[in-house]
């Protein structure tokens, strides 16, 4: 039978609303370890937070943000500030805040009524259908 290793994080973990809120930023403070955890992997970065040094784990969404921003290689994202949105999503059938990262500079916009965090030099595609007429 053929095992794998798991691999943890020691540390604490931030909670938002308490080491961030919405609208801080936070620093990335090393390139982040990938753990496996109770829903799978998970990429996990130390980051400064007005409470300290903490363990966050990126969700996919962020990690497609951050990429954008600063490229696929995670060692670069180093001492990088990074910006906190969180948006009330239903996660398992439950309604929870979640948080996403970007970019300090990026803004959020609705695209045909869906939530999208976009360069702050982006203007939203707007389309015919879109705009009311009377």
């Amino acid at each position: 039978m053929q095992v794998t290793k798991k691999v943890s994080v020691a540390g604490q973990y931030a909670k938002l609303g308490v080491d961030f809120d919405e609208g801080e930023n936070i620093t990335i403070l090393n390139g982040g370890d990938i753990t496996t955890g109770q829903f799978g992997e998970q990429h996990t970065f130390k980051v400064n937070t007005k409470n300290g040094e903490r363990n966050m784990s990126f969700n996919q969404t962020s990690l497609n943000y951050l990429i954008d921003a600063f490229g696929g290689d995670t060692d670069e994202w180093v001492k990088k500030d990074v910006k906190v949105w969180v948006v009330d999503m239903n996660v398992q059938g439950k309604m929870r805040a979640v948080a996403f990262l970007t970019d300090p500079s990026w803004k959020k916009v609705r695209v045909n009524g869906e939530l999208k965090f976009v360069p702050s030099d982006t203007e939203p595609e707007i389309k015919p259908e879109d705009i009311p007429f009377d």
